[in-house]
């Protein structure tokens, strides 16, 4: 049944049900190209970028993360070693993160519908 209750509510939203997984790109340490950016929404997608491609691995640095919250159904949560940001279910908006990585894995996801695939991770060196 839960199949069942997934399926119709990807169908209601376009049938998009993954996230884009975290998979390249990384300027990292203390450079100037340390800009990320997060969107979760409309459908049932969350992603985080780094000059257009997805992220899979950073160098340990402190980055700016623009978030694009823009749905009121999902959140964009970020959480890793000594890092813990989520924008609010029920919300949208855009936010500004200044976020201090270090060595070890995190994880971005929606916390409602992460078990539908609306997660990412990446490592950081």
């Amino acid at each position: 049944m839960l199949i069942a209750a997934v399926s119709l509510a990807l169908a209601a939203c376009g049938g998009k049900a993954s996230s884009k997984s975290a998979t390249t790109g990384n300027t990292g340490g203390n450079t100037g190209g340390n800009n990320l950016v997060g969107i979760v929404g409309p459908g049932f997608t969350i992603t985080l970028t780094q000059g257009g491609s997805s992220v899979s691995t950073l160098k340990a640095g402190t980055y700016k993360i623009n978030v694009s919250d823009k749905s009121s159904m999902h959140n964009f949560h970020l959480f890793g070693p000594g890092v813990e940001q989520k924008t609010d279910v029920g919300g949208t908006g855009t936010f500004n993160w200044t976020v201090t990585f270090k060595a070890g894995s995190y994880t971005y996801q929606c916390d409602v519908h992460f078990a539908s695939g609306m997660i990412g991770h990446f490592t950081v060196t």
